[in-house]
């Protein structure tokens, strides 16, 4: 070990005394992290030198297996336990520090597989990140890892709920609410299983989260509903006012058990404008709009009633998965989205000289026509839905 005298030197002083104070607390208590305050400059920098980043404001988190890793990386090489007890003059209590608790008795490893998730492949990285990065203390695991496990198995149910619905599960209403602990490693969770970075509102939408259950997402028009009931006479009521319905999650859970007939043919698209384009003509063709967790509530119930579902959506790579999606998961039908529709619209373009976006984001398969991805892959360029906006609405007139 390097002089202690030398150790003492660097590190015994003022800036520093609050962060081995609450180290020590920490280790003794078992705790893998613990808040320190940093009242002025001189801790935040003295903070920030020892443990490897930048300090900002008047408090931050600080993890133990990690500030242990940064001692023995010093030029002094010790652990913190060892520089703590030289530092103090007397030994420590507790358990040594260690990466992460031993899995067997880890409770977000229990509560997930008391819910059947040990086996989901994000969940060994992500108890791993809750325990480096998480910001829980040792106390609080326990309660957040029941919590955590009982919303991620209703995530991963297929069923649409809202927000305020997944943190009933735990008892306080705003459990969830952006900037808790909950919302954070359960948003975690959400991305290490999606394998991306999106927003976190579009994350939530993936898991088939709503904002609340009061508000309008699946976007319809002229659906002929079989029902003689007051919930479906009201939706066709809309339509014959000339107006679209936007259903909520209280009126998917409203409506009847069965919407249409066999066979009836519904057209899918991604833009609201080709909606307002039908209601501006009056064209009586049903559409739904398929965008959000509400819609794939909606269509996934039409298709389950026969309804022969036609999809459409941008000629980019988010476009085409989204079509990819509903093809497998409800049997819809792409329309106008062949390779042949795709040059079609490119070669419009150019002859109007319009301007095209560029293709952004990985190719993505097309099993309905592997000519399409191979063409927008060597073309590199996007077709939005609006653009062939004429050719959509002509299939709707007749």
């Amino acid at each position: 070990m390097a002089d202690p005298a030398d150790i003492r030197r660097a590190w015994d002083v003022e800036a520093l005394r609050g962060l081995w104070t609450r180290a020590r607390a920490a280790v003794e208590a078992e705790e893998t992290t613990f808040r320190l305050e940093l009242p002025d400059d001189a801790a935040r920098q003295a903070v920030g030198d020892l443990y490897g980043r930048p300090m900002w404001g008047e408090g931050t988190r600080i993890s133990v297996p990690k500030l242990d890793a940064a001692l023995r990386a010093s030029p002094f090489g010790v652990g913190l336990r060892e520089a703590l007890e030289l530092l103090h003059g007397r030994p420590l209590g507790g358990a040594r520090p260690t990466a992460a608790p031993a899995r067997s008795a880890d409770p977000l490893a229990e509560q997930l597989a008391a819910h059947g998730l040990d086996g989901a492949g994000w969940a060994g990285p992500w108890i791993d990140w809750v325990h480096r990065y998480g910001r829980i203390s040792r106390s609080e695991l326990p309660a957040l890892a029941r919590d955590a496990a009982a919303v991620l198995a209703e995530l991963t149910s297929d069923r649409v709920v809202s927000r305020a619905e997944l943190a009933a599960l735990t008892g306080d209403p705003h459990a969830l609410d952006t900037g808790t602990a909950l919302s954070r490693v359960v948003f975690k969770a959400a991305s290490l299983a999606l394998g991306d970075q999106r927003p976190r509102r579009d994350l939530w939408a993936s898991w088939g989260v709503v904002r609340n259950a009061a508000s309008a997402g699946a976007v319809c028009w002229a659906l002929p509903l079989v029902g003689a009931d007051p919930w479906s006479r009201g939706v066709r009521e809309r339509a014959e006012l000339g107006l679209p319905a936007h259903l909520s999650l209280l009126d998917l859970r409203a409506a009847p058990d069965r919407l249409v007939e066999p066979g009836t043919a519904i057209a899918v698209c991604e833009h609201p404008r080709l909606v307002e384009a039908v209601l501006g003509e009056r064209i009586g063709h049903p559409v739904v709009r398929a965008t959000g967790p509400l819609a794939s509530a909606l269509l996934s119930r039409l298709a389950a009633d026969g309804a022969e579902l036609h999809v459409h959506g941008d000629f980019d790579w988010p476009g085409v998965a989204a079509v990819a999606r509903l093809v497998e998961r409800t049997g819809a039908r792409p329309w106008r989205m062949a390779a042949a529709d795709y040059r079609e619209a490119l070669d419009r373009a150019a002859a109007r000289r319009t301007d095209l976006g560029t293709l952004v984001g990985d190719p993505v398969r097309t099993p309905w026509d592997p000519d399409l991805a191979g063409l927008m892959a060597d073309t590199g360029r996007a077709i939005d839905e609006e653009m062939v906006l004429p050719s959509l609405l002509a299939d709707l007139r007749s």
